[in-house]
């Protein structure tokens, strides 16, 4: 049998071939990841939370709070009604919205990299990936 040729060569990522429509090979890996990412995303959270300093600098706080829910938190909320929706966006997340959220905090220092990442998703191309490329 002959290869088309316009056939485009398979691409792989931690062992997986990326295909469109996804396989479930990406949906099991991406599911296990998507944990990972949200426990990462949720330890730095209340690793920030748990360090403002007397008086409360909310700051920074507020700014990881806005990358996550993607809104931002004005005066009139308190810092437990930040921390609390916050908290219910990062359990709420859907996949495309982890792979984005991750890809700022890592920019901003929030969170480490990572061994691995989504796939099947476009990579930013303006920012440094969030999980080790090798």
């Amino acid at each position: 049998m002959l290869k088309a040729k316009n056939q485009k060569p398979k691409t792989f990522m931690y062992g997986i071939e990326i295909t469109k429509p996804w396989s479930k090979e990406m949906y099991a890996h991406n599911e296990r990841t998507e944990e990972h990412l949200k426990d990462q995303i949720l330890a730095a959270f209340q690793k920030t939370y748990a360090n403002m300093a007397i008086p409360m600098d909310e700051d920074g706080l507020r700014d990881m709070a806005h990358e996550i829910v993607g809104y931002r938190y004005g005066e009139g909320f308190s810092i437990d009604d930040i921390k609390e929706e916050t908290i219910k966006g990062i359990v709420n997340m859907p996949g495309f919205q982890l792979h984005e959220t991750m890809y700022y905090l890592h920019h901003k220092g929030y969170v480490k990299t990572q061994a691995m990442g989504l796939i099947g998703y476009q990579p930013d191309p303006h920012l440094v990936p969030y999980w080790e490329v090798k």
